[in-house]
């Protein structure tokens, strides 16, 4: 029988290897983390962080012709991340995303020949008609290392650095319903996690993750939305922060946890060489999010120490829901993770 990814005995596993929380791959080994996600939203928080319909700007505009629009959007999303343990404390590998988006949109009028009015100005502008549009492909990869810098008896503490290569289409500046697998900037990833055993039973996760989006070029309307001119900017996304404050519980193999997530994102830069106004793609596109997630997880690690499985597993079931934020959709997500060792 091979030996086991922690060399503690098997009723003193630290919590962080027990459950998976840290990433990191047995010497000599590997390691593989499914995770698989549904979301679904139809409103947003806008800029003065008030909850409002995803649909309350575009309706504004659509006033005119005597029609309201009813959209809600769905994403279904696909992640494999794969490791290698060079050491007991270094990591690298890769991660894989994969995305599918689908935006309903409803069209109604208030009388005969408001819809048709609204499609033939869209056209005369040069946008598609609008319409339910489903978009599925790979998203942005990442290739990157994890080095556990500390490690004691009670708590660990992890740096991570990744190069997120922006390989995903561009979004299409001429449907408006397009909603592309990823953003297609090339990102560099900072990360730092600690992990701490409270006793008891209980423990402690800590997370900060620091993004930089390096400038690239793409295809847009530097007037923003319903304007004609389409141009390739200079694009630089905003810098953006994620940080998690996770509390657990474990009882046997299996462990409960609550977290607080932060999401900010400075705002989008777009340049343009012609000396276009680029002020509306740049609007209210600073981005907050506070997020709460509930998760449970059952551990593998000691079933498979007694030959119970031919391979560690980690089956994690969690809950994320937004419910602050500004210029950020009012998400609910639901994921599904499932860590391998082998």
């Amino acid at each position: 029988r091979a030996e086991a990814p922690d060399p503690q005995p098997p009723d003193n596993i630290a919590t962080a290897t027990l459950h998976a929380l840290d990433g990191m791959a047995p010497a000599g080994r590997w390691a593989s983390r499914l995770t698989l996600l549904r979301n679904g939203y139809d409103q947003r928080y806008d800029d003065a962080r008030h909850r409002v319909d995803l649909d309350a700007y575009a309706n504004r505009a659509l006033a005119a012709f005597g029609v309201n629009l009813d959209s809600d959007v769905t994403t279904e999303f696909a992640e494999l991340m794969l490791g290698y343990g060079l050491t007991e404390n270094l990591t690298v590998g890769a991660i894989v995303p994969w995305a599918r988006t689908t935006s309903r949109l409803r069209l109604s009028e208030a009388a005969s020949g408001g819809i048709a009015a609204v499609q033939g100005t869209l056209s005369g502008l040069g946008y598609r008609p609008l319409a339910t549009r489903a978009v599925a492909g790979f998203s942005d990869p990442t290739l990157g290392t994890l080095w556990r810098f500390h490690r004691g008896a009670q708590d660990s503490a992890i740096l991570g650095f990744g190069l997120r290569m922006g390989l995903a289409r561009d979004d299409d500046p001429d449907h408006l319903a397009d909603i592309p697998p990823g953003d297609g900037s090339t990102d560099l990833r900072f990360r730092l996690e600690y992990f701490r055993d409270l006793g008891s039973g209980w423990d402690l996760r800590l997370l900060g993750e620091h993004q930089v989006q390096l400038p690239d070029e793409v295809m847009a309307r530097p007037g923003g939305t319903f304007s004609s001119a389409r141009e390739k900017l200079k694009r630089n996304l905003g810098d953006y922060q994620e940080f998690d404050v996770e509390l657990g519980k474990t009882w046997g193999d299996w462990r409960v946890s609550g977290t607080w997530h932060r999401y900010q994102e400075e705002a989008d830069r777009y340049t343009s060489r012609l000396g276009s106004d680029t002020r509306a793609l740049s609007a209210n596109t600073d981005t907050l999010a506070d997020q709460y997630r509930f998760g449970i997880t059952w551990s593998g690690v000691r079933a498979w120490q007694a030959g119970k499985l031919l391979m560690p597993l980690i089956v994690k079931l969690e809950l994320q829901d937004a419910f602050r934020g500004r210029n950020f959709v009012d998400v609910r997500d639901v994921y599904l993770r499932v860590t391998g060792l082998f």
